[in-house]
């Protein structure tokens, strides 16, 4: 038979009718239909290999029972097997439990309540620890009248951080700080002079090219007005808006920034 010819045609074993298979096969039918009916005929020749039986005793009700199924079962039926299943999800919850949680009793009302390790938990609700003895040595907030534990030496007025701020603010606004805001005004460090105390050296090129080198940047644009615009010259929180950008150039803020400014409206540092 050469490579390119025809396999010969046979007898489908089960209908009888001729059928030309594929070459090199070694089909018996001519059809799935057929073949199907083979594989049912050859199952029903087969002898019955039985299989092996186990006597094994249920893990949750301890009762002996006999299986073929093959497998680890541990449960005689499929109800002890959903309740060994929910066991074994109960003692792990009870386990986790132990792990995590304490056990304690309230002090004021008797109640055994649950909380985790590592809380400091005394009482077993707020109204119970609002009950608590307060010692002897407690004060009295001055703001919301709450009474709480500080010793002696601390000098504490206030029962927490909140109340020590509307403590501070309500005696700001009660103080008298007309003498400090008229000592302020003599004061050298803090007039727009050179002597600020917030005033750096400054060297500025202007776009024209002419370089300037002064201290304190707010007194420098407030005397040299002809080198801006009135719109530049207008002042927020006592800054005028052109030094507030033209701080920018200077490179203790550069090296602070990620991005360089090199230049503001054609001004840039000049050293």
């Amino acid at each position: 038979m050469t490579k390119n010819s025809k396999a010969a045609a046979r007898a489908c074993v089960i209908c009888g009718q001729e059928f030309t298979p594929a070459p090199k096969s070694a089909a018996k039918t001519c059809s799935r239909d057929c073949w199907i009916e083979l594989v049912r005929r050859n199952s029903l020749n087969q002898p019955h290999r039985p299989r092996k039986v186990r006597v094994l005793t249920c893990a949750f009700c301890g009762k002996v029972f006999e299986t073929d199924a093959p497998g680890t079962h541990r449960t005689c039926s499929p109800d002890c097997a959903r309740k060994q299943h929910s066991k074994k999800i109960k003692e792990a919850a009870a386990a986790h439990r132990a792990e995590h949680y304490l056990t304690k009793t309230c002090p004021i009302c008797g109640k055994v309540f649950e909380t985790k390790r590592g809380r400091n938990r005394t009482y077993c609700s707020r109204a119970c620890g609002s009950k608590r003895e307060i010692p002897k040595n407690s004060e009295i907030c001055t703001i919301c009248g709450r009474k709480f534990f500080a010793p002696k030496s601390a000098n504490r007025k206030t029962c927490s951080q909140q109340c020590t701020k509307a403590l501070l603010t309500r005696s700001a606004k009660q103080q008298d700080l007309t003498a400090m805001r008229e000592g302020a005004k003599h004061c050298p460090i803090l007039q727009s002079t050179p002597q600020h105390f917030r005033a750096k050296e400054w060297a500025l090129r202007a776009p024209d090219g002419t370089e300037y080198r002064f201290k304190n940047l707010n007194l420098f644009v407030r005397t040299h007005k002809e080198l801006f615009t009135a719109e530049q010259l207008v002042e927020r929180n006592h800054t005028p808006l052109i030094a507030g950008r033209l701080a920018h150039l200077a490179p203790w803020r550069q090296a602070k920034r990620v991005k360089q400014v090199l230049s503001v409206l054609g001004w840039t540092w000049a050293d």
